[in-house]
């Protein structure tokens, strides 16, 4: 009868001895756990913006001075400027403000307009913001751009 009295049949356990080696599952519990915690306790930070490609020139001009502000506009025409994401209704308040917190638009310090725009925005729309950039005081207004891809920077074996 020591299936009613001893229903797990513990007894003959007892006497053996544990498992030499190493048992990996209590080490990947503890590394899960880890991972769990960390990732839990640790802050995300996503800056506001958007991936876009700009259109191809190859008579960029380069210049030495500082960019004043950076207006990025997506294929959806989404408008990302000063950290934050803006409707066409806001975009020009914003401006204004930007010009008029930073002490801009004097002949001291002129106010200038980096415009990202994806290459498949329309022109209408690339020159609303430019009259935009222009109500809200700013003195200039430059198109960001890259160099078209050249094939005689690489050899023919594609490096």
């Amino acid at each position: 009868m020591p299936g009613i009295t001893e229903p797990l049949e513990l007894r003959k356990f007892i006497g053996c001895r544990p498992r030499s080696g190493f048992d990996v599952v209590p080490f990947l519990d503890v590394i899960l756990i880890g991972l769990f915690v960390s990732l839990n306790v640790s802050a995300f930070i996503l800056t506001p913006g958007t991936a876009i490609r700009l259109s191809k020139s190859s008579s960029l001009e380069l210049q030495r001075g500082s960019v004043a502000a950076v207006l990025t506009v997506d294929r959806n025409e989404l408008y990302f400027f000063d950290g934050e994401k803006l409707s066409a209704l806001t975009l020009e308040s914003h401006l204004k403000d930007y010009v008029t917190e930073n002490g801009l638009g004097t002949e001291d310090f002129p106010a200038t307009l980096l415009i990202k725009a994806d290459a498949t925005i329309s022109t209408e729309t690339l020159f609303m913001l430019m009259d935009l950039a222009g109500r809200a005081g700013f003195s200039e207004v430059h198109l960001a751009a890259e160099l078209p891809y050249e094939e005689e920077f690489f050899n023919s074996d594609g490096f």
